[in-house]
């Protein structure tokens, strides 16, 4: 048994001093393969600029950390993942391309590998994308002004595109700037028959384009065509809008339905007796409210702006706006553009009911009204009495009964820069109390009246005689003839 535990010591003493001291053993880098050891495409099936890569790292004597990759051989970027979607640059000007792609594995110790994976990538330039945006064209007939969305893009990278351009039918081309996608195009005054002239206007802008659409068609049908170029000069396909019809200003007066068109039969006989020039009108209710516009600003504010005068009867109803989502009145959709109109001399008379939840936050700013009277109980105005003028006389601005009992009124708060214009006979029911305020006016710095707002559908007085021709009549053609 002893002798067998010597002969074992034995051995292991042996080994021992065999063994030599202090051995080095190098670190050996590792080795990179990418899963694509060529591509052989030529023509038409080369690849365009987006190009999904992948490689795997290996390493005898450790382990893989990182990654490497370049497609110079010199300037090198660092990365963890083993695969990723590249989207390369195409020479400015080129057609095709050729791509040298370089990627080396490195290990634990930092040593990376010195013979990198290398692949040719054969590519081609695609065609940019220009396209107007369906869900956001204008009706069929427009007023003065028209909206269009739009959006260019290119598979090998939207900042590759150089231009994108407009025409309208068979005219000239007009590029557009590159940080937007919405211009709206005005019919240029003096308006007159057969092919004309339009400005272009970006977003919100208040200054056209240097250089317009030259041949809009007025009252007949129009197209739009959309293109974009890229850094290789390829230029997409057309795209065109919706045939449209574009209606210039006939006269300085404008008519805004809000309303359906048994209300505007009621007005239409008083408005045919009092404008023997006539009139504009947009239907913003008929056919789904299809002629609402999808851009309320700018596409209204341009729209009013050719007019001198507005009227605008309307109701507390809410309406989607299909491009923004919003739901909101009328005179909400209306408030931005009619804030600037009236700041730059516009005049209009608005005539609506309102409800005692109503919130006119929205809105106050651009009408003379500051809160509306609201109480317990109920405010009835019937058709024994009137709501009668507090300026001026009788005999211009008449006191007029409705036809039948309005239930629930709700009367309004003047703004500090208005006056109080009308106020009704009120019938105070289970306590309601109140103001009766349910019509203000506004002037300007020279005193001559610029907004009237009616708190009360005026359509309703209509049967009272000629008193509401008269009325009408004397703010249409005499407050607002300034």
């Amino acid at each position: 048994m002893r002798s067998k535990s010597l002969l074992y010591l034995s051995a292991i003493i042996v080994g021992l001093t065999t063994c030599k001291k202090g051995t080095f053993v190098e670190n050996q880098p590792p080795k990179t393969q990418l899963f694509l050891d060529e591509i052989n495409r030529v023509g038409e099936n080369r690849l365009n600029s987006t190009v999904f890569l992948s490689w795997i790292g290996t390493d005898a004597d450790g382990y893989v950390v990182g990654y490497e990759f370049s497609i110079d051989n010199q300037n090198w970027f660092y990365t963890t993942r083993t695969d990723s979607v590249f989207r390369f640059s195409i020479t400015a000007g080129k057609d095709t391309d050729d791509i040298n792609f370089w990627i080396r594995a490195i290990d634990n110790l930092g040593a990376k590998d010195p013979n990198p994976a290398y692949l040719k990538i054969p590519l081609r330039n695609t065609p940019p994308v220009a396209v107007f945006d369906e869900t956001a064209l204008p009706a069929d007939t427009v007023i003065v002004a028209a909206t269009f969305r739009w959006r260019a893009t290119d598979a090998d990278g939207d900042n590759t595109i150089t231009k994108v351009e407009i025409r309208a039918n068979d005219g000239d081309w007009i590029e557009l700037p590159r940080n937007s996608n919405l211009f709206t195009v005005v019919l240029k005054k003096p308006f007159q028959s057969g092919t004309h002239q339009a400005d272009i206007f970006i977003d919100n802008q208040r200054t056209p384009l240097p250089k317009g659409l030259d041949k809009i068609h007025y009252n007949q049908p129009n197209v739009l065509y959309i293109r974009a170029f890229d850094i290789a000069n390829s230029v997409s396909q057309l795209d065109t809008s919706d045939v449209f019809v574009m209606v210039p200003a006939s006269n300085d007066f404008l008519i805004i339905a809000g309303q359906p068109s048994n209300i505007w039969d009621v007005y239409k006989p008083i408005f045919d007796q009092i404008t023997p020039n006539g009139f504009d009108f947009i239907d913003l209710i008929r056919n789904q409210g299809k002629y609402r516009p999808k851009f309320w600003n700018p596409t209204f504010r341009h729209i009013i702006s050719q007019y001198q005068k507005i009227f605008v009867f309307t109701d507390p109803t809410n309406y989607q706006n299909p491009v923004s989502g919003q739901s909101a009145s009328l005179l909400v959709f209306m408030a931005p553009a009619m804030a600037e109109y009236n700041n730059l001399g516009g005049k209009s008379l608005i005539t609506t009911t309102l409800t005692a939840n109503a919130d006119i936050s929205a809105f106050s700013i651009a009408y003379p009204i500051d809160g509306l009277v609201v109480s317990g109980g109920q405010a009835r105005l019937t058709p024994d009495s009137a709501i009668y003028s507090v300026q001026g006389t009788p005999i211009l601005y008449p006191s007029i009964k409705p036809q039948f009992v309005l239930t629930g009124l709700v009367p309004i708060v003047r703004s500090p820069d208005s006056e109080p214009f009308y106020r009704a006979q009120i019938t105070r029911l289970q306590g309601w109390q109140g103001d009766n305020l349910v019509g203000v006016r506004r002037k300007n710095g020279q005193g001559n009246v610029q907004q009237l707002f009616f708190g009360i559908n005026l359509h309703h007085f209509a049967q009272d005689g000629t008193n509401l021709q008269v009325l009408l009549n004397q703010i249409i053609n005499n407050d607002f003839n300034w």
